[in-house]
């Protein structure tokens, strides 16, 4: 019965070992970077960008750039003010800026209503409808920082996608928010 206490400290060695890589969350986290308001249809409406970044890239508000084609893309994946862990009826808008991420409209905009947390289930979108996407602003990247500031717009006629509303709307929405830059991206004024 020797091999008890061995394997007694073996566990805990291995539980504190564990416990080690387990760190608690700063307050705050995660961070939020900006925002997104304005109307769909007759509806106020409001969205959030956080940076979940632990370690890793990983905003809800980023550009980067395409590895195969080098186009630059600008993401943005907004949550429910407050609520960075709430995935239902996220907005998700996106558009290509060429070779270099630049103020004016986007190339290939799209911009849905996510209705749950699959990008691929109902939603609200502006596949085969008129959208577009400006960016107004770009800032200067602060020292050690991988950070913008961005401002811009975006206005789409968004359908629904195996959604239970059966009309077609309007989404107008002005964003303002720091976005999180990949390393090999462009910027021209």
């Amino acid at each position: 019965m020797r091999l008890a206490p061995a394997l007694a400290v073996l566990l805990w060695v291995a539980g504190a070992a564990a416990a080690q890589e387990t760190e608690a969350l700063p307050p705050g986290y995660p961070p939020k970077l900006g925002g997104a308001a304005g109307q769909l249809g007759d509806t106020s409406v409001a969205w959030e960008f956080f940076d979940f970044s632990i370690g890793a890239f990983d905003a809800s508000a980023w550009v980067d750039r395409d590895y195969n084609s080098g186009t630059v893309r600008l993401h943005l994946m907004g949550y429910a003010p407050g609520k960075p862990d709430d995935t239902r009826n996220r907005l998700l808008a996106q558009g290509d800026f060429g070779k270099a991420f630049h103020t004016g409209a986007a190339e290939m905009p799209l911009v849905e209503v996510l209705q749950g947390s699959d990008v691929d289930g109902p939603k609200l979108t502006s596949k085969g409808q008129r959208a577009e996407i400006v960016v107004e602003s770009i800032g200067p990247l602060p020292e050690n920082s991988y950070l913008r500031h961005v401002t811009g717009r975006l206005t789409a006629r968004v359908c629904p996608q195996d959604w239970p509303l059966k009309s077609c709307q309007t989404i107008a929405l002005q964003f303002e928010t720091d976005v999180q830059m990949g390393s090999a991206v462009a910027v021209t004024p």
